[in-house]
């Protein structure tokens, strides 16, 4: 039986200017030849529990949440994934069965795009920062069985709720994971036996020069290297990293992947990843 009513998801943050959800979903959806609307809505944290009651009324298939809600949703769901749970971000919602489910697509993104280079089960992974996107990391880092997570952040009580989590978890308990300061002067430093960097700070993000406290030429050859930033792609990590002959994984690429999850999650359907790719470029003009 079809649907009664166009199918819809949508965007909600505050703010929402410039974000490019919007128009990579929209163009994701006509190359599926799916009747499908996506819709953007700038939503304060004062309104956010009623608009999201306006998703169960109008029947929204999903939604996709950017800053502040990702932190404050989990009491409003009916469920979580377990990566949800433990990072306590939601970036993607589900409404089946009558029900909202929450779910964090950065984590499995990362970890598809990263697996063909360095499995995570047993992994030491390094990731830059503690807020949102790295507590995401962590949670699917450590889900998979990573050998071990160094937290590096400028503030560590931001890390000590997701560590508490982790710990207190049957599925997470046994893998170490502890918050390192960032440094006051000198480089962070990155273990010989590091397999997977992660660069979760806004260090780079709209800043083409930007410098993290990392000496390049110091990393182990065998290292995977992310970077969040997506806008622009091609941060100053992610260049000296491709110039050391390093495996990279750069922010443009993760972005479309989450949103790919999601889509696959709403749609049950594969979407066109370099469509998607050349979507979010025409929308940022890369």
């Amino acid at each position: 039986m079809p649907h009664p009513q166009q199918d819809v998801c949508c965007l909600m943050g505050d703010p929402v200017a410039a974000n490019p959800t919007q128009y990579m979903l929209e163009k994701a959806f006509a190359i599926a030849d799916l009747d499908w609307r996506f819709l953007t809505f700038e939503v304060s944290a004062a309104d956010f529990e009623t608009a999201l009651k306006a998703t169960r009324i109008f029947e929204f298939r999903g939604v996709m949440l950017a800053p502040p809600h990702r932190g404050e949703v989990h009491r409003l769901l009916e469920s979580v994934t377990d990566a949800a749970r433990l990072s306590g971000q939601v970036n993607c919602i589900e409404q089946a069965g009558g029900g909202l489910r929450g779910v964090n697509t950065e984590g499995q993104g990362l970890r598809r795009l990263a697996e063909s280079h360095v499995p995570f089960k047993g992994v030491k992974a390094a990731l830059l920062g503690a807020g949102r996107t790295a507590k995401s990391m962590a949670a699917e880092l450590a889900l998979a069985g990573a050998g071990s997570i160094e937290l590096h952040c400028i503030q560590p009580e931001q890390a000590e709720p997701l560590v508490a989590a982790l710990r207190g978890d049957p599925q997470t308990a046994t893998v170490e994971c502890r918050v390192v300061p960032w440094p006051s002067d000198g480089n962070i430093p990155i273990a010989d036996d590091c397999r997977l960097l992660v660069n979760a700070t806004p260090i780079g993000r709209n800043d083409y020069h930007a410098a993290l406290p990392i000496d390049v030429e110091r990393l182990p050859r065998e290292l995977v290297v992310a970077d969040m930033t997506f806008n622009p792609p091609n941060t100053r990590l992610i260049r000296e990293a491709r110039k050391r002959g390093l495996q990279t994984i750069d922010g443009l690429s993760l972005l479309v992947e989450h949103a790919a999850i999601a889509f696959e999650i709403w749609t049950t359907r594969k979407p066109d990843r370099d469509a998607m790719r050349e979507a979010v470029e025409e929308f940022l003009v890369l």
